[in-house]
């Protein structure tokens, strides 16, 4: 059993989807548009064009950055980067962090992992599993779609 008054108000991951787009409007609201957690490819290598990693934060950042790494399913590192966070901001409530990701090289069936982390510690995985399809998989049957 975890004891939650123990963990205080470190930094944590409050939300983490993948969607086909993100973004924060004037008045500070997030907006996720299609969110998904699993592709559909009919071969590998494959590429999927465009996509957003979003993450809501909250607590107490040790650090102005936060790291990602995207994880194959056979464990190498495929990307990593460090992202600023505005400490200040999430200590009063949440943060949100929107990373666009273009042109993603998928050589592999499994599980791929967004795995966020900071102030020397995981905070958080989102993972995308990539599936390998059949062609008559991926596109619905013309008949079988209802009519109105």
């Amino acid at each position: 059993m975890i004891d939650i008054s123990a963990l205080g108000d470190r930094l944590s991951l409050r939300l983490g989807v993948l969607c086909d787009h993100a973004l924060i409007g004037q008045d500070g609201k997030l907006s996720l548009i299609g969110i998904f957690d699993h592709i559909g490819v009919t071969q590998l290598p494959a590429q999927h064009p465009r996509f957003f990693v979003v993450v809501v934060l909250q607590g107490s950042a040790v650090e102005p950055q936060v790291e990602m790494e995207l994880i194959a399913p056979n464990g190498t590192t495929m990307m990593h980067e460090a992202i600023p966070i505005d400490p200040m901001a999430i200590s009063q409530g949440s943060g949100n962090l929107i990373a666009e990701v273009n042109m993603l090289s998928l050589d592999q069936p499994g599980t791929f992992q967004f795995r966020l982390s900071g102030g020397g510690r995981v905070l958080g995985v989102v993972p995308l599993h990539v599936d390998l399809v059949s062609s008559e998989q991926s596109a619905p049957d013309p008949a079988s779609i209802p009519r109105a």
